[in-house]
C-alpha cells in the first residue's frame, strides 16, 4: 500500500507541468512577484536591484563562466532580529523580535 502511494506521488510530480524545483520550493518569492528565471545574470541583478530585492548567487556552474543565465530562484526565508531595550520604569529588559526577509537565492548556469 505504501509503495503504491509513493509511486502515485512520484508519478504525479513527474507528469505535472510545474517544474520539480518549483513544486518543492514551497512559497517561492514570498515578498516579491519578480521572476528573473531565464534572464542573463546581469539582467537579473539589475532587475532585482531596481526592485530593491535582496539576493545572493547561491550556485554558479558551467564551463566557461560566460553567457550566464538564471535557471532557478528560491526564497531564502526570514531571519528574526532581536532587540532588547532597558525599561527604567519596570527595571527589566523589553524584548522586540522583528522578522526580516532575507531575499532571493539565484542558481546560475554558464555555457
Amino acid at each position: 500500500m505504501r509503495r503504491s502511494l509513493v509511486s502515485a506521488a512520484c508519478a504525479a510530480v513527474m507528469l505535472s507541468p510545474v517544474p520539480l524545483s518549483v513544486a518543492l520550493s514551497g512559497t517561492a518569492a514570498a515578498q516579491t512577484s519578480v521572476s528573473v528565471v531565464g534572464m542573463s545574470q546581469e539582467q537579473a541583478q539589475q532587475v532585482l536591484s531596481d526592485a530593491g530585492v535582496p539576493y545572493i548567487i547561491l550556485n554558479r556552474s558551467g564551463s566557461t563562466m560566460q553567457n550566464c543565465r538564471v535557471t532557478e530562484q528560491r526564497d531564502r526565508g526570514y531571519d528574526v532580529e532581536v532587540e532588547y531595550d532597558w525599561d527604567h520604569k519596570d527595571q527589566e529588559w523589553e524584548k522586540t523580535e522583528i522578522e526580516v526577509w532575507r531575499g532571493l537565492a539565484l542558481v546560475v548556469f554558464c555555457d
